[in-house]
C-alpha cells in the first residue's frame, strides 16, 4: 500500500467492498477445503518445536488471557486510567467470555511475567496501583499468532490487503486489531457455541493440538483415518503422554466423533461429526477474524502513531 495515497483512499482499498464475511460464504467458497489444509498447517507450526509455548499459549483459558491482554494493550492511554491493564479490570473482561476463577487468572499473569511476556509498574496516576504492559517478546508472538489466523483467509481472498499486512506481521495492523477485538470480544462466545465437538477439545490439556495433529493425518487419507501408531506419534508431537491421548480419543469416541476400533492405538477415524464440526470451527473463527478486521481498519492511522510510541 502506497504510503502517498491520501489516508481515506489508503483505508478504502485495504478490503473489499460489502460487509463483513459469513459463515455460509466462508463454506461455499470453491477453495474452503484448500483453506481448511491451510489452517491446520499454519496451527501446527505454530510455536513448533517450543515446549512451554505448545503446553501453554495452545491452552484454551491461558491463549484467551493471552489475547485479551495485548487487547487491552493496545487500548492503553497513557493519559486515561480507565484504559490501563490492570487484574481487577482484567478478571472483568474475562467473565464475559466466561472465564471466572482468580485463582488461575493470577496464576496465568504471574507465568507471563516469568517468561518475559509482561512487566508490572506502578500506575503514573496512582503508585499503589500496578498496571501491567506487554513487552515486545509477547507482540511478537501475538504477531506470530495473528498471521497463522489471518493465513485461509489470505489464501481464499489474496486481494484483501489487511490479511496481507497481517501475515507481513505490521505492528500496526495489530494494534489495529486487538483494539477492534475488544469491541468483538463476545464473538468467542458464538465461536464456542457454534462448535460443541472443537470444544469438546479445548477442555481437554492441549486437546486442541491433539485435535489439529488427528485431522491432519485424517484428511489426507479417503477414508478419514490415521496411520498406524497416532497415538505415539500425537503424543510426542502435543508433548503429552501417550496414555493422555488414547483417553481423550475414547471420551471423543464416547461422543460419537472417532472409532479407534480397538485400544492399541493403530489408527483413528474420525467420523462425519467431527468431520462435519472441524469445518464449522474453520468457516466461524475465518468469519469471525474479518469481522474484527473490518472494525479495525478505522483504527489503522492511530495505530501507527501509538506504536511509534511505544
Amino acid at each position: 500500500m502506497s504510503s502517498t495515497l491520501p489516508a481515506a483512499h489508503q483505508l478504502a482499498v485495504l478490503r473489499r467492498p460489502g460487509p463483513p464475511l459469513t459463515i455460509d460464504e466462508i463454506r461455499r467458497h470453491p477453495r474452503f477445503e484448500d483453506a481448511c489444509d491451510c489452517y491446520l498447517v499454519e496451527m501446527l507450526s505454530l510455536y513448533d518445536g517450543d515446549h512451554r509455548l505448545i503446553k501453554g499459549l495452545v491452552e484454551f483459558v491461558r491463549a484467551v488471557v493471552f489475547m485479551l491482554i495485548v487487547s487491552m494493550d493496545a487500548a492503553h492511554d497513557p493519559r486515561d486510567p480507565k484504559t490501563h491493564l490492570t487484574l481487577p479490570r482484567l478478571r472483568a473482561l474475562l467473565a464475559q467470555v466466561g472465564i471466572t476463577q482468580p485463582r488461575r487468572i493470577n496464576d496465568i499473569v504471574q507465568g507471563f511475567q516469568q517468561d518475559g511476556f509482561l512487566v508490572k509498574e506502578p500506575s503514573p496516576h496512582n503508585g499503589r496501583i500496578k498496571i501491567y504492559r506487554a513487552t515486545e517478546k509477547m507482540l511478537a508472538t501475538d504477531r506470530q499468532w495473528l498471521a497463522v489466523y489471518h493465513a485461509p483467509l489470505a489464501l481464499l481472498y489474496p486481494e484483501v490487503q489487511v490479511y496481507q499486512m497481517a501475515m507481513a506481521r505490521d505492528p500496526a495492523y495489530q494494534n489495529a486489531y486487538r483494539r477492534a477485538d475488544l469491541i468483538t470480544l463476545l464473538n468467542m462466545n458464538d465461536i464456542i457455541g457454534h462448535t460443541p465437538e472443537v470444544s469438546f477439545f479445548l477442555g481437554e490439556e492441549v486437546g486442541f493440538r491433539i485435535l489439529m495433529l488427528l485431522m491432519r493425518e485424517a484428511r489426507a487419507n479417503p477414508d478419514h483415518r490415521t496411520g498406524p501408531g497416532f497415538f505415539t506419534r500425537a503424543a510426542g508431537e502435543a508433548k503429552v503422554s501417550r496414555t493422555h491421548v488414547r483417553n481423550v480419543m475414547k471420551r471423543a469416541e464416547e461422543r460419537e466423533m472417532v472409532s479407534l476400533g480397538d485400544a492399541s492405538g493403530r489408527s483413528v477415524q474420525v467420523l462425519p461429526l467431527l468431520q462435519e464440526g472441524f469445518r464449522n470451527w474453520v468457516a466461524v473463527t475465518l468469519a469471525g477474524i474479518d469481522t474484527v478486521s473490518s472494525f479495525a481498519i478505522p483504527h489503522l492511522d492511530s495505530a501507527r502513531t501509538a506504536g511509534g510510541d511505544r
